[in-house]
């Protein structure tokens, strides 16, 4: 028998109920000790269909936990309401391929981290173009690329102003710090130059002057600024030989010191000092060979010291360590997920044959699977198949039916409009089969003069008919192109059965089945109109 206070509960659920206040209405109405009463699951029925409209609401907010959290109040009703499985499906695949992107997002922000702490900041700064603008690591992270660049730009004027001082070993030092920090500047590569100008002229006129102490200090000034420039290289080259001549000399090995400074002095014809030292150490070489073969000869072992020992220090021969080597090339994958047909009569048709698809810029490196002649993302959304369904989910908002959102599930006839020239139409052209296509409008160009992409799903037809996903205007019967054993074949449409009569497609070779000519090529993203049948 019902308290007094239980009846005062569910008086204030059924209140609560009419106020609005739904989630209040809910805990009441679902206590264990009211909600087996009538009045309790009227209140708790009653919810079920504001617990759906509030589902749907978070579903479009992208807040898919609270949306199956209403899903699960609003069928504590007992009804069996089919909007909320199929809104439960909806959420789950959108949350899964939110998560898929959120993981995603986290692999290109580290990326980003990564190329920011190695000094690469437009390299950052491009990939960080292609995050959502909502995204907070990325606001960061932009923020952090603002205030290096601002960094990178004050040492780089610093250094413009030492360097019309003189003061170059200071100037060297912000150079240094400016590419540590922003490694690929313009900026920081025209004030480097400058710098490393500046010293090495410095240091060739010490070298002529005869300083070399000088002019080795200022060479080292510069650290590891300029080093795969020539004329750094032959300044060390010949710091190194004058090095070599002055042991020689230290051991009175003058002919190989006079050999030494010829060397030398070909490299620097016209420092004088070197034409001296010539002169003197040819004279030294004499007086040593006649004092070798006069009377103290026989007292004095004076040969010995001209017997060339194993510790004369030699120039650093450059090894194959020391050049740049070229990148391997890459050899493309033979998966053939991506397929280019020619249809004579009927054109150019990509055919997609993963569950999955992006779309975005043509103009890039690694084009996304349907690539399109516009402005738009190098991954700008992304169909993926689902069961029988599809789906399209961008970073960015596009418009999908007129309507903007972030993913959608897509409907034969859908109108998808990702940029001024990046749009198309999502048909599913038979009910027999979950194949779709993709129809391009008359302002949106792909490579290969494609209009339609195909995301087949085990076969398509091939028909002059607009439910055939292929069209051919003089297409006889209608033909079945299915997948086998990783390839394509293409055979004559009868009993829905493979028969002996299908015809395997092979790259390259030319087939007529049923009067209609077609071609099955690897895609490759051409420029418009360079592929022919």
């Amino acid at each position: 028998m019902f308290s007094q206070l239980q009846f005062m509960r569910l008086r204030a659920a059924e209140k609560a109920l009419r106020d609005g206040r739904i989630d209040e209405a809910y805990r009441l109405a679902s206590a264990p000790d009211l909600r087996e009463h009538k009045r309790s699951l009227a209140v708790i029925e009653a919810l079920g269909q504001k617990f759906l409209d509030r589902a749907r609401e978070y579903y479009r907010d992208d807040k898919f936990t609270e949306a199956m959290m209403d899903l699960d109040r609003a069928q504590a009703g007992g009804q069996s309401n089919p909007e909320i499985d199929e809104l439960r499906g909806y959420v789950k695949v959108v949350a899964a391929e939110k998560q898929r992107q959120d993981h995603s997002r986290h692999g290109r922000i580290d990326a980003v981290q990564k190329r920011i702490e190695r000094g690469s900041l437009a390299a950052g700064r491009d990939m960080l173009d292609q995050a959502a603008p909502n995204d907070v690591a990325a606001k960061d992270l932009r923020r952090k690329v603002d205030e290096r660049t601002g960094d990178a730009s004050r040492n780089v004027e610093h250094a413009e102003r030492l360097l019309k001082a003189g003061q170059l070993g200071e100037a060297a030092q912000r150079v240094r710090r400016a590419k540590t920090i922003d490694a690929q500047s313009e900026a920081v590569a025209q004030v480097e130059a400058k710098v490393c100008d500046a010293v090495l002229q410095n240091a060739t006129n010490s070298l002529r002057e005869g300083n070399l102490h000088r002019a080795s200090n200022e060479l080292a000034c510069l650290g590891d600024l300029g080093k795969s420039l020539p004329q750094r290289r032959e300044l060390s080259d010949m710091l190194a030989i004058a090095a070599e001549a002055g042991q020689c000399l230290a051991r009175h090995a003058y002919g190989e010191a006079r050999q030494k400074a010829m060397s030398l002095a070909r490299k620097l014809p016209k420092a004088k000092w070197i034409e001296k030292a010539v002169e003197e150490l040819s004279n030294l070489q004499q007086l040593h060979t006649d004092l070798a073969a006069g009377p103290l000869a026989d007292r004095v072992n004076i040969a010995r010291s001209m017997v060339v020992r194993g510790d004369t220090p030699k120039r650093r021969a450059t090894s194959l360590d020391d050049t740049t080597g070229m990148p391997a090339l890459g050899q493309q994958g033979n998966g053939h997920d991506k397929l280019l047909l020619l249809v004579d009569g009927g054109g150019s048709y990509l055919i997609v044959r993963s569950p999955q698809a992006s779309i975005g810029r043509a103009a890039s490196d690694t084009p996304a699977d349907v690539p399109l002649f516009s402005d738009v993302a190098e991954r700008h959304a992304n169909v993926a198949r689902v069961d029988d369904g599809y789906f399209i989910f961008s970073a960015k908002d596009i418009e999908v039916a007129r309507r903007m959102t972030k993913h959608e599930l897509l409907r034969d006839g859908d109108r998808v409009v990702l940029g001024k020239k990046a749009k198309f139409t999502f048909r599913l052209p038979s009910r027999r089969s979950t194949t779709a296509v993709l129809d391009l409008s008359d302002t949106t160009k792909m490579p290969n003069d494609v209009r339609r992409v195909v995301l087949l799903d085990h076969h398509a037809t091939v028909g002059s008919s607009s439910k055939s996903h292929i069209t051919c205007r003089h297409a006889g019967p209608t033909l079945v192109l299915f997948e086998r054993d990783g390839g394509l074949w293409i055979r004559a449409k009868s009993d829905g059965h493979v028969d002996t009569e299908a015809k395997p497609l092979n790259l390259g070779e030319s087939i007529e089945i049923a009067g209609v000519t077609m071609v099955l090529q690897p895609w490759q993203a051409a420029r418009p109109g360079s592929t022919k049948l």
